[in-house]
Parts: C-alpha cells; sequence; structure tokens
C-alpha cells in the first residue's frame, strides 16, 4: 500500500509532528564530523519538518508524536519489503483521508471573508459558516500515522534514488530538531545552515548525475525490451498491434505462480490491464469484474496485468482492496506485455478468443456493452 489512494497525499511534504523534540531513545547526536550521508538524512528532516507552522495553521491540529514516528518506520519499510503490512488498513487509511479533506474545507469556508450585505439574496439572511468540529484520539493518531507513512515512504524513495540507505535515525533527528527550533527560537540545529545548504549542493549535483545515467540506462533498456519482443510480435494490424496474442510473453505471477501467460493459450480470456495508481483502473475494476462474473459458468477465463510502473506490494493492496477471487493477477514487470499490447494508457480490456486474436478495448466506461456482446460471441463457439 502506498498511501496513494489518500485524498492528502498532495500535502504529505507539509505535514510533520509538532511534539517530537524530546524524551525519545533514539536521538543521533549530528556534528560536522558527520557523514555526508548521515548530513543528507538529517537535512532531509530538517526540510520537512520546516512546513511544521504552516499546516498546524491550515489544520489546526497537533499531531500525536508516538503514531507518527511509527508511521514514518512503516512507511520507510514498506519501501524495501513488499510483504510488509502497516498498522491499519487501506480502507482505514482512506477513511482517514476523507476526514481530513473534510476538515481543510470547513476550515477553508471558516475563515473566507464574509461576503458584503448586497450579497444576500431576496433579503435572506446569508447561512452561517461552518462548524469545525474536534478530532477525536483515533483520528488524530491514523491522520498522524497516515503523515508518517508519506515521510517514512517518501525517505525511502529517496535513498533507492541515490542508491543509498540512509540512516532514518537522522532523518528523524532533523524532524525532531527543527520542531523544537519552531517552538523555541533560542534552540539552535546543531548544523548550520551554511552547512546545510553544501550538503544540499553536493546532494543535488549528485541527484543530477544520477539523472543523466538513469536516462542513458532508459535508453538502452528501451532498446533491449524493444529487442526482446521482436520476436513475439508476429505479424501486426495496419495500427501495429499485434494480430494474436503471444502467451510467451514474459509476466510476474501476483496471485499465481508463473513467468508467462502460456497456461493461458487456447481458453477464451478477459485480460484487464490496469495500474493501481490509476482513478479510471479504480472505478473500471467493480465493472469488469461483473462483466466477468455474468459469464464465469460459460468458460471465461479473467486475467488482470498491472503495468511495468507498479510494485507487487501495491498490487497485492490493489487486490486485497477490491477482492479479486475472480482474477489471476500478474504484474508487466518485464513491461513486455505494454510494449506489444498497450499504448502508455490504461485502462484497457482484451477479449481474446482460444486461437489467440483479440479485440481491444480502450474505452471501457462506454463499451462495456460491446466488451458483453463479444465475450457472447466468444464463448458461443
Amino acid at each position: 500500500m502506498k498511501i496513494r489512494f489518500l485524498a492528502l497525499s498532495a500535502i504529505a511534504l507539509a505535514l510533520v509532528a509538532c511534539n517530537a523534540g524530546k524524551g525519545n531513545a533514539n536521538n543521533v547526536t549530528v556534528g560536522n564530523s558527520s557523514t555526508d550521508d548521515q548530513k543528507f538524512a538529517y537535512m532531509l528532516g530538517t526540510q520537512f519538518g520546516n512546513q511544521y507552522n504552516l499546516i498546524t495553521k491550515q489544520f489546526e491540529l497537533t499531531a500525536d508524536d508516538a503514531e507518527f514516528m511509527q508511521g514514518v518506520e512503516d512507511g520507510k519499510k514498506m519501501m524495501t519489503d513488499t510483504a510488509f503490512h502497516l498498522k491499519y488498513s487501506d480502507d482505514v487509511l482512506r477513511g482517514e483521508g476523507m476526514v481530513m479533506q473534510k476538515r481543510a474545507e470547513a476550515l477553508r469556508q471558516l475563515h473566507m471573508p464574509p461576503r458584503p450585505d448586497s450579497a444576500k439574496v431576496d433579503s435572506l439572511p446569508l447561512p452561517p459558516p461552518p462548524t469545525v468540529d474536534s478530532l477525536s484520539k483515533e483520528d488524530l493518531q491514523r491522520f498522524s500515522y497516515m503523515l508518517g507513512i508519506q515521510f517514512g515512504s517518501q525517505f525511502g524513495g529517496i535513498s533507492k534514488q541515490f542508491g543509498s540507505e540512509f540512516d532514518i535515525l537522522y532523518f528523524k533527528q532533523g524532524l525532531r530538531d527543527m520542531a523544537e527550533s519552531l517552538a523555541d527560537t533560542s534552540f539552535k540545529l546543531p548544523l548550520s545552515q551554511d552547512t546545510l545548504r553544501a550538503v544540499n549542493d553536493r546532494f543535488r549535483n549528485k541527484a543530477l548525475q544520477i539523472r543523466a545515467g538513469e536516462e542513458k540506462k532508459a535508453k538502452e533498456e528501451e532498446a533491449k525490451l524493444k529487442a526482446d519482443v521482436a520476436p513475439l510480435r508476429g505479424d501486426t494490424l495496419p495500427d501495429g498491434y499485434p494480430v494474436k496474442m503471444n502467451f510467451k510473453v514474459k509476466v510476474t505471477g501476483i496471485s499465481v505462480e508463473a513467468s508467462d501467460l502460456e497456461a493461458y493459450a487456447g481458453k477464451p480470456l478477459l485480460v484487464f490491464y490496469f495500474s493501481t495508481t490509476c482513478g479510471h483502473c479504480r472505478h473500471a475494476t467493480p465493472e469488469v469484474q461483473a462483466i466477468v462474473n455474468s459469464f464465469k459458468d460459460k468458460g471465461l477465463t479473467f486475467i488482470a496485468i498491472a503495468s511495468g510502473g507498479n510494485n507487487k506490494h501495491g498490487i497485492r493492496g490493489f487486490i486485497d482492496e477490491f477482492k479479486m477471487d475472480n482474477a489471476e493477477v500478474f504484474f508487466d514487470e518485464s513491461r513486455q506485455f505494454g510494449e506489444l499490447y498497450g499504448d502508455g494508457y490504461v485502462p484497457k480490456v482484451y477479449v481474446v478468443k482460444p486461437d489467440g486474436k483479440y479485440t481491444i478495448y480502450k474505452n471501457f466506461e462506454k463499451e462495456q456493452d460491446s466488451i458483453r456482446v463479444e465475450l457472447s460471441k466468444v464463448l458461443a463457439k
């Protein structure tokens, strides 16, 4: 679960626990003798923590320190251990995101400047401003944990970007120290602003070098991918798609053990190509399942393939969320399926005949009736 479903993910970088400065047994010492990696992790913590004042004013709340820091730890683990389970389910965290969305909107309306009397309609008084309810202890804990996940996962993502295992203790120390410096102007960070800027500049230059290397690598991988799928393409249609589905295409099994689709050759199939982070895919998934269920007793097999931009942890969370018991789920980790049968956009539905020929549906919402008609024809043979 990547917390991609949460409505507050866009502001995650601007949120931090406010009481994180004292009484923590995991405190570390940061100074000029610390390594560059330690200084960088610490600097990231201070940068995240620097947004504290803005957010506390925006949401008018105080985060729960223990829950937040646990979320930071768990968010980092989530990035490296695909089998790791968060403290709260996707549904709980998504619900908490909705609670905070409503709070943000209520606060926004509450603090809007009053309209002049001339704005009254038919001399009726303007409606009273909305009220902002206090958060329950449970809401505050869940919200704090959710924020921690955002911070920890992004810290883990930055670590992965640099190919380093930055020490999360220094990141958390940066969070705590920045929170304390904002609460107490007499508190001084152990690293000067000049030092922090110098560290930032060094890693920015390193990031540019890494990005250039990644761009070169991406071009090489794209060329290799095209070479790998060339023998699988076969005859093509005028639009460039292969005439038939090649079941030797490499995939990674998620709900089943498999490295290709050869077990499904010769069967009538419905293939759902999706992304866990795609809103249209999320909306379409229950409707695709409903179509499949209506044809299941007629011999239809349902395959769902997550596009190459996903990850195993997110796909498993998607399976659990939508209870995809009627699907055999795969991951296009090699990106071969997308290269052959996709165009970069999801969702897509493919109705595949036993001989491998298929019909592709790129606009599921408008083509559901057509999909049902095609399935009826395929399954009638």
